[in-house]
């Protein structure tokens, strides 16, 4: 689990390490033709790409799998890590350098994180889907980003803000790993989330509500 390859987008693909790029560059070209054809010759179009560190069933099954999926027709990315144990106490600072990094790199207009964490009374808790505060707006969770300039002050329940020079700012709402079974963390994200929607920086994905 030390390289990065190219995941099939079909079964007649197959998966291509990075290092195979003249090959997978022709699979990009040839997804691109593909969408051409289908949706007409816009310039937004391009070919998105799900990376992952493994490359077999056998890792795919082991904690550590790293997955990043980027798509810049839709402007949708995301970057997902199933089991944390690999990196122990490295995880929540892993965590916010992919966020910035990944934030520099692709300059998003907003970026959450969603958690989840299984518990024997509960089952599995996602705080996306379980534990969210708003229905009518984006969710922000653990850390994400907005494209505005948040200092402290303006945020005070936020664990740590991390200014991106001209982009805006990653906020961190709670320390270490956040863990959506426990009220009182949950109880910490809903007030920072609360304190975004009254500076207008979570947005609304259900325009009939309001607040």
């Amino acid at each position: 689990m030390k390289g990065w390859y190219a995941l099939p987008s079909s079964q007649k693909e197959k998966t291509l390490s990075l290092n195979d790029s003249e090959e997978l560059l022709t699979r990009m070209e040839r997804h691109v033709e593909k969408r051409r054809q289908r949706f007409g010759d816009y310039s937004e179009l391009g070919a998105s790409l799900s990376l992952a560190n493994v490359d077999n069933d056998r890792d795919w099954r082991k904690p550590g799998v790293v997955v990043l999926q980027l798509d810049p027709t839709t402007g949708f990315n995301a970057f997902s890590i199933e089991g944390l144990e690999p990196f122990g106490d490295a995880t929540s600072l892993l965590v916010l350098n992919v966020l910035i990094e990944l934030v520099e790199a692709l300059r998003p207009t907003f970026a959450c994180t969603n958690v989840k964490a299984r518990t024997p009374e509960k089952g599995l808790v996602t705080y996306q889907m379980s534990r969210r505060l708003y229905q009518h707006r984006q969710f922000f969770g653990w850390m994400g980003f907005v494209p505005a300039q948040i200092t402290h002050a303006q945020i005070r329940d936020a664990h740590a803000v991390h200014p991106v020079d001209g982009l805006g700012t990653v906020i961190v709402s709670v320390p270490g790993v956040f863990d959506p079974t426990d009220d009182a963390q949950v109880d910490k994200v809903h007030r920072v989330e609360m304190d975004l929607a009254s500076y207008d920086l979570l947005p609304v994905t259900d325009p009939h509500f309001k607040g």
